[in-house]
């Protein structure tokens, strides 16, 4: 039945229309609210499995860097050791040029 048919309409066809669209509506509502929450878990998901991934590329990358930091500062350190007065040096020069920059100001 619609309601811009010619034909007249009682009140219990009116009533049945109205409910007819009331349960539409509801019927609606429940198929958007299933849909938002499988959206939400999907990217509640998603999210979780990126921070899991992140978490362990993070464990790696410290590692791999730490490694790479400690393995520098030996080095520097023989090089410290076995070149003192270039080492001293270039102490002298780097405290020379921040002295220089604070000068300027």
């Amino acid at each position: 039945m619609s309601l811009f048919s010619r034909t007249p309409t009682t009140k219990e066809q009116i009533q049945d229309e109205i409910d007819n669209l009331m349960n539409a509506l509801h019927d609606l509502q429940q198929s958007a609210s299933r849909d938002s929450r499988r959206s939400i878990h999907d990217l509640s998901d998603r999210a979780e499995r990126l921070w899991n991934i992140s978490r362990e590329t993070f464990g790696d990358t410290y590692g791999d860097l730490s490694r790479k930091t400690l393995k520098a500062s030996r080095a520097a350190g023989e090089c410290a050791r076995q070149h003192p007065l270039s080492t001293a040096l270039v102490g002298v020069g780097a405290l020379a040029l921040i002295g220089w920059l604070i000068s300027r100001r």
